[in-house]
């Protein structure tokens, strides 16, 4: 039998699959190799943004700037963030601020580049 595990969650990936042709199967592993890299890609750069700033930031936050959405935008999910009690209004201050440095945005409707990240 072959089992993928998914954070914490095991699947029987034969039972999964037995009613998809081979080429249906390899699209979806092909899908998940993809998810994986970019939980790792989420991860890593989570991790060092935490580090930098020394407070928790939510994934979701993370996850747009790697999905190069433009400043305001990432601004707006740290809002969000604040509401739902996720960071408060004073390292929400930090870090956009800090974002805007460590990614050289100069306006605000400037993308996201990892290519600029100057950790």
């Amino acid at each position: 039998m072959c089992y993928y595990n998914v954070k914490g969650v095991t699947i029987n990936m034969e039972k999964l699959f037995e009613n998809y042709t081979s080429n249906d199967k390899q699209n979806i592993v092909e899908i998940i190799k993809k998810i994986e890299i970019r939980n790792k890609e989420i991860e890593e750069l989570k991790e060092k943004l935490e580090s930098y700033f020394n407070f928790e930031i939510a994934d979701y936050i993370v996850s747009d700037i790697l999905e190069c959405e433009n400043y305001n935008h990432v601004c707006l999910m740290i809002n969000l963030a604040v509401v739902n009690n996720r960071i408060s209004l004073e390292d929400s201050i930090i870090l956009k601020n800090g974002l805007k440095k460590l990614f050289k945005i100069n306006s605000s409707f400037n993308k996201f580049n990892k290519d600029n990240f100057i950790i």
